[in-house]
């Protein structure tokens, strides 16, 4: 039998390579980290992980961060926003970001003591945007981010972001960490909203969800802060803490599901909890059946 086949080996042999290329491929590329469309992290030069090709948010492996950002379920996700948009790319926050720097798609704007941004800080439209009030009075007519994509907002310089701080999109974080930060109004109209008084004196004006809002955090914990109302009618959940000393107006709030916590002497103006399902504590519940 050895001898029958020797005179045919080439023949055989080259049909076994065939098939063995047709079955396995040809061997992978060496660039094991391209990024793909959007900046999903894929192998072998354009494959995702598994073999699938990654364009714009495709199957990813176990369950992996598809393009965007966004998780993915059961191992393929969609690259956008919440409403399936396409997310923001680098590209348009080059064309969009005009008063500040693009970090990847993200529009990054600094307001520092030597950038003090004394007009009215304003995000640009359709892409992500971070704000640094940085500087002592710095963004001192306020902040902007009605059309972000998503925005967070640092009042970190004493007397920051003395004007109004109003934002919108997917998510929004307003963060008042310094002495007499944000001194008017703080609103959200984003998907998700997460505001928090942490400074000394912070939010003296009114902070706020409004109806766009499906979960709505307000925290109010600097020494005193929230001097003013307090008003949320996020349809899904509202959460809002408030330090002893804090939150002397009148705190309202709408919705499936509102917690209000009244820590001390805090919420001294009343609270008015008209959601399907109110947990409040530390005062009583002036709207309460």
């Amino acid at each position: 039998m050895r001898e029958g086949l020797k005179g045919g080996g080439c023949f055989w042999c080259a049909a076994v390579a065939w098939l063995f290329v047709a079955a396995c491929g040809s061997a992978p590329d060496n660039d094991l980290f391209d990024t793909a469309s959007g900046g999903a992290t894929t192998s072998s030069a354009g494959k995702a992980a598994g073999g699938s090709k990654a364009s714009g948010g495709g199957k990813a492996t176990g369950g992996g961060k598809a393009t965007g950002g966004a998780a993915s379920t059961g191992g393929s996700g969609t690259a956008g926003s919440s409403a399936g948009s396409p997310a923001a790319t680098a590209a348009d926050c080059k064309a969009a970001c005009t008063n500040g720097e693009c970090l990847g798609a993200v529009c990054v704007i600094t307001c520092d003591a030597e950038h003090p941004c004394p007009e009215n800080v304003k995000c640009p439209k359709g892409v992500p945007c971070q704000v640094a009030c940085t500087g002592m009075g710095s963004c001192s007519s306020g902040v902007d981010c009605q059309d972000a994509e998503s925005c967070t907002v640092q009042c970190g310089g004493t007397s920051s972001c003395a004007g109004n701080v109003i934002c919108g999109g997917n998510s929004c974080e307003v963060r008042c960490e310094a002495q007499g930060a944000c001194m008017s109004e703080v609103r959200c109209d984003a998907d998700s909203c997460d505001l928090r008084c942490k400074g000394p004196g912070s939010c003296p004006g009114k902070v706020s969800c409004g109806g766009k809002a499906s979960s709505c955090v307000i925290e109010c914990s600097g020494q005193p802060s929230c001097q003013n109302s307090i008003e949320s009618v996020a349809t899904t959940e509202t959460r809002i803490s408030c330090a002893d000393g804090a939150c002397p107006g009148q705190v309202k709030c709408k919705g499936a599901s509102c917690t209000v916590s009244c820590n001390g002497v805090s919420c001294s103006g009343g609270v008015c909890c008209e959601a399907d399902a109110c947990m409040v504590s530390g005062v009583e519940d002036t709207c309460a059946q």
